[in-house]
C-alpha cells in the first residue's frame, strides 16, 4: 500500500502539465479503486457501466479493462478521449439520456462537488441503475486540506480570499484553461468555471442526500488509507482526503 500511495503521489506531482499526465493520475487512481473494488466482491465483468463527469477518460479506459460496455459521460464535449470499449457521450450528469434501469454500475468520482443540485444527481443515479446495481461515489470533502480544490489551501480563508489568492498564486495552465474556459472574475466557486463551479460538499450532507435518494450504503471509507476517519464526527470532514462510498439500489420495499 505505501508504494502505491508513493506511485500515485508522483503521478499527482505532474498531473497537471499536460491532459495526457491527468489521464494517466486517473488511470492510476482507477487502478486503486478496481482493487477495492474486487475487496468488495465487485465484478464488472460483462456489465454496464456509466462513468459520471468522466473527464479526460482515464479512469472509464481503465473501468473498460474488466467492464463488457463503458459509458463514457461528460459535459464538456471534447473533454472525454476514451476509446475502444468506452463509448463518449456528452450529457448533464443530472439529465442523463439512458433509460430507467439499464446500468448495472455507476462509477462517480470528484463530480457531486461540482454540480449545483447533487439530490438531483442522486436520484438521477438511482434511475439509471437496475435494481441490485451498485455506484461508485467518491469527493474529497470541502473541509479537507484538498476539499477547495484548486482553491485549496486557501478555502479556509473564506471564498472572498481564495478567489484573489488562487488567481495571483497559481493560475490554471494553458490546456486547463484551453479546454475548460475558467471565468476571468469569478464572484464565487459556483462561478469558477462555465456551466459549473465547485459547491459545499461533506460527508454528512453526501449521507443525507444518499438517504433521499433511496440508495443504500454499503461501505464508506477514506480512499487508499486503512484507518477509517470518514465514520469520525465533525473530525471526519477535516481528515478524510477523499471519502468513498459504495452504494446499491435495492429492492422495492413491499406495500
Amino acid at each position: 500500500m505505501l508504494r502505491d500511495l508513493i506511485s500515485l503521489g508522483s503521478v499527482a506531482r505532474r498531473r497537471l502539465r499536460s491532459p495526457a499526465d491527468y489521464r494517466q493520475f486517473q488511470a492510476r487512481q482507477a487502478d486503486l479503486i478496481l482493487r477495492y473494488l474486487a475487496s468488495r466482491g465487485i465484478d464488472l465483468a460483462g456489465r454496464t457501466v456509466l462513468d459520471l463527469g468522466a473527464g479526460l477518460g482515464g479512469y472509464s479506459e481503465a473501468l473498460a479493462t474488466q467492464a463488457g460496455r463503458v459509458w463514457s459521460l461528460d459535459l464538456t464535449p471534447h473533454a472525454s478521449t476514451a476509446a475502444g470499449p468506452c463509448r463518449p457521450v456528452q450529457a448533464d450528469a443530472l439529465q442523463t439520456p439512458f433509460r430507467a434501469g439499464s446500468i448495472d454500475f455507476v462509477f462517480c468520482a470528484s463530480l457531486i462537488e461540482h454540480v449545483p443540485f447533487p439530490g438531483d444527481l442522486m436520484r438521477e443515479i438511482r434511475r439509471v441503475l437496475r435494481t441490485g446495481g451498485v455506484c461508485y461515489l467518491s469527493f474529497p470533502p470541502f473541509f479537507a486540506p484538498q476539499g477547495g480544490h484548486e482553491f485549496a489551501p486557501f478555502h479556509y480563508l473564506g471564498e472572498r480570499a481564495a478567489l484573489w489568492l488562487r488567481k495571483r498564486a497559481a493560475p490554471p495552465p494553458p490546456w486547463v484553461r484551453e479546454m475548460y474556459a475558467p471565468t476571468e472574475n469569478p464572484r464565487s466557486f459556483a462561478e469558477a468555471y462555465r456551466g459549473w463551479g465547485l459547491y459545499r460538499m461533506t460527508i454528512s450532507r453526501a449521507r443525507g442526500l444518499i438517504r433521499e435518494s433511496g440508495l443504500a450504503v454499503t461501505d464508506m471509507r477514506p480512499r487508499y488509507v486503512w484507518f477509517n476517519t470518514a465514520a469520525l464526527p465533525i473530525l471526519g470532514e477535516f481528515l478524510t482526503w477523499h471519502v468513498q462510498f459504495l452504494l446499491v439500489k435495492r429492492e422495492p420495499a413491499s406495500p
